[in-house]
C-alpha cells in the first residue's frame, strides 16, 4: 500500500492503521478510526498519561515491541488537543 492510499473509501488516510497520537500530557496508542464531531475516534487502545512510573518513551517503545496493552475498546478524544500523529512503526 502506498502512502496516501485509503484503502476504505470514505475514510481518511489513517484509517485502519495502530498510530500514536500526542494529545499534550496523554499520549494514546491505537487503531484509527475516523474523526467525528471534531472527536478522533480509536480502538483498541491504551493510554499513558505524564507523571506515569514509566516515561512516555519508554511506554511507546514497550508497546511497539510486544503490542498495545488494550484498555479502552473504543475511545475518543477532542481533535484540537492533538498535537502530533504517527504510525506505530514510525514511532
Amino acid at each position: 500500500m502506498s502512502e496516501g492510499h485509503v484503502f476504505h473509501p470514505g475514510h481518511d488516510e489513517w484509517h485502519g492503521q495502530t498510530v500514536v497520537v500526542h494529545a499534550g500530557a496523554r499520549t494514546v496508542i491505537g487503531r484509527w478510526d475516523s474523526i467525528l464531531d471534531d472527536q478522533v475516534r480509536m480502538m483498541d487502545v491504551a493510554v499513558h498519561e505524564e507523571g506515569n512510573d514509566e516515561d512516555r518513551p519508554t511506554w511507546v517503545a514497550r508497546i511497539k515491541k510486544f503490542g498495545v496493552p488494550v484498555e479502552h475498546r473504543s475511545f475518543a478524544l477532542p481533535h484540537a488537543d492533538v498535537k502530533e500523529i504517527v504510525r506505530l512503526r514510525d514511532a
